[in-house]
């Protein structure tokens, strides 16, 4: 099967960590490349200038791309002057269908803004990896967050993530852990009502069951599996950063509208608190 994939590479000279990271995936996949670098700020109505920037800044493209990638043709770079890099992305990827969308993230949401990782999260129909600024150790460790909930919308989820963690497992050659943290309200924990250790204990056996049956179902009976309590947002990272994690792989249900701004999903409140890469898997609420 030919893959492809798209790399949003920093709108900096040699900004390489989301090409480093394509490059993994691309090798052991056997994928096609194409590299897009945003120009945000440029004047575009001065077309002269405009078209010296792009110049400049795809033959700077090109030179990081083949100082990361090497020389093949299975590589296209592309510039583009334009400040609305969602719609850019979503667009080229309806256009031609990309297997994965890789960038490096950026931590700058607030309530009025909604940064370029979530719009992407939100809206793209493929997988879409938000890369950290560490380098991936030589032997990968992979990292999948599932949930054991018998609804559908999960399940469908849960496929889509044990499907990943099998391809990129096999092709890291990795035993990967798979994760699931039994849910408790933050309020909870905060006032006593519920203790942690406690309700991990009573909750764990029927959970590993679970967990078991889900992994056999998905071939990945071989994985680690690992099971915590607590906000997902924070026993996800936690777990993530006790492993030392490469890449952390879950799915979110992509919510529109208000219903999007107010509440969001567990994958972009991870992102306050997670410092490795995410691989992201959506389906739509």
């Amino acid at each position: 099967m030919n893959r492809s994939i798209l790399v949003i590479v920093g709108d900096q000279k040699h900004d390489r960590f989301s090409l480093e990271k394509a490059q993994y995936f691309a090798g052991h996949l056997d994928a096609s490349i194409d590299v897009v670098r945003f120009l945000s700020s440029i004047d575009t109505s001065n077309k002269q200038l405009c078209e010296t920037a792009v110049a400049q800044a795809r033959a700077d493209l090109e030179q990081d791309s083949l100082a990361v990638l090497g020389s093949s043709s299975q590589v296209d770079c592309h510039v583009i002057a334009d400040s609305d890099i969602a719609s850019w992305v979503v667009n080229a990827c309806k256009q031609k269908h990309f297997d994965l969308v890789v960038k490096t993230g950026h931590r700058t949401e607030n309530l009025f803004h909604t940064p370029t990782d979530w719009q992407l999260i939100r809206q793209l129909d493929c997988p879409i990896l938000i890369a950290c600024d560490h380098k991936w150790r030589s032997k990968q460790v992979l990292m999948a967050a599932v949930d054991v909930s018998t609804q559908a919308r999960k399940q469908a989820l849960n496929s889509l993530i044990l499907q990943w963690t099998a391809l990129l497992s096999a092709a890291f050659s990795c035993v990967p852990y798979v994760v699931y943290s039994i849910p408790i309200a933050k309020p909870l924990l905060e006032l006593d009502i519920v203790e942690k250790n406690d309700y991990l204990k009573s909750k764990k056996p029927a959970v590993e069951k679970q967990l078991a049956k889900l992994l056999g179902d998905c071939e990945l009976a071989h994985a680690n599996t690992h099971i915590t309590a607590g906000p997902p947002e924070k026993t996800l990272a936690h777990v993530a950063n006790e492993l030392k994690a490469d890449v952390v792989i879950m799915g979110c249900v992509r919510r529109k509208g208000v219903k999007g701004f107010l509440l969001g999903n567990t994958a972009e409140k991870v992102l306050h608190h997670l410092r490795t890469d995410i691989l992201i898997v959506e389906a739509c609420d």
